[in-house]
């Protein structure tokens, strides 16, 4: 990481970079028990690790100049997990936390650090996802065909125009109902996944 970052401080050449936005990440659509923990490890790399590194390597400078923003999109099962999405939601858990803490580290240093929830977006994540197996998932899921054009998500977060969820309230107010909720989606998920098979 740090010789990917020292090429891009010698491209930039006097450049600062002010504004560092932690975008991307893979996906699953398997339950716990049936994915390797290898594919868990590989979730977290990308999705957590990945980011930490870059907001690490970029760190130093901005602090240097005692400015910048750090942004991160996230998603909203980094607020509540989802079944079938064991290994996002703790991924993006991580990542809540790490950046949570880190605002509060830097904010009297003069940088910001901003953590975007969205819900779902219309992007490839879904067709990228991985399932037990490793195997990308191939198709676009109904959440993902519903959801915002990465147009509109980007018009959202200009216009500082953000959505209350639902889920992240009911699981600090009312635990109870929530996971009913969750184990309802199990279980729905586990029937059709039994079909499959």
């Amino acid at each position: 990481m740090e010789e990917a970052t020292q090429r891009a401080f010698k491209l930039l050449g006097e450049e600062k970079i002010d504004v560092l936005v932690n975008n991307g990440g893979i996906s699953t659509r398997s339950f716990a028990d049936e994915m390797r923990w290898s594919l868990d490890r590989d979730v977290m790399t990308v999705n957590y690790l990945g980011p930490v590194a870059l907001t690490k390597a970029v760190l130093p400078a901005m602090m240097a100049r005692r400015a910048g923003q750090i942004v991160v999109i996230s998603s909203v099962q980094g607020l509540i997990a989802l079944p079938a999405r064991t290994a996002y939601s703790a991924s993006k858990h991580a990542l809540h936390g790490f950046f949570d803490g880190l605002r509060a580290e830097v904010s009297s240093r003069g940088i910001g650090v901003t953590v975007i929830c969205p819900g779902y977006v219309k992007t490839s994540l879904s067709i990228n996802a991985i399932n037990a197996q490793g195997e990308k998932m191939g198709e676009l899921d109904e959440n993902a065909k519903k959801g915002m054009t990465t147009e509109a998500f980007v018009e959202t977060i200009i216009a500082k125009d953000f959505d209350a969820h639902v889920a992240p309230f009911l699981r600090v107010l009312t635990p109870n109902i929530l996971e009913f909720f969750m184990r309802k989606r199990a279980a729905k998920q586990l029937k059709i996944s039994d079909k499959k098979a």
